[in-house]
């Protein structure tokens, strides 16, 4: 009974995804296994990167804002932004209806 499953969308076959889950359990064993043997826990290796400076005792201070987190981000989709920015009103329903306007849109491509 674990041949060929038949559904109203076609048929699953249950070898096919088990050998396909054991390669891929395979590979990610072994992409693990390639991994360094000269980890020591509890050393400077266990230690985070900081930019190069001492990391503070105190946990709240090692808070990264999101405009640094993100900044190149930010940067590449500046002038996306900059339109949007200039779009934006504030009015709630100003931005319901370019909803209701993008969702129209989509419809009509869907059904096309």
């Amino acid at each position: 009974m674990l041949g060929t499953v038949y559904t109203g969308f076609g048929y699953w076959d249950v070898w096919s995804w088990a050998a396909f889950f054991a390669i891929a359990a395979a590979l990610v064993l072994w992409l693990r296994a390639q991994g360094r043997e000269d980890y020591k826990e509890g050393t400077d290796q266990d230690e985070i990167y900081w930019s190069g400076n001492v990391v503070p005792e105190e946990g709240a201070d090692i808070t990264v804002p999101a405009s640094s987190a993100y900044w190149g981000f930010r940067k590449a989709m500046a002038p996306f932004y900059k339109v949007l920015t200039e779009m934006h009103t504030g009015i709630g329903t100003d931005i319901v209806g370019c909803y209701v306007v993008v969702v129209a849109l989509m419809a009509v491509f869907v059904l096309m």
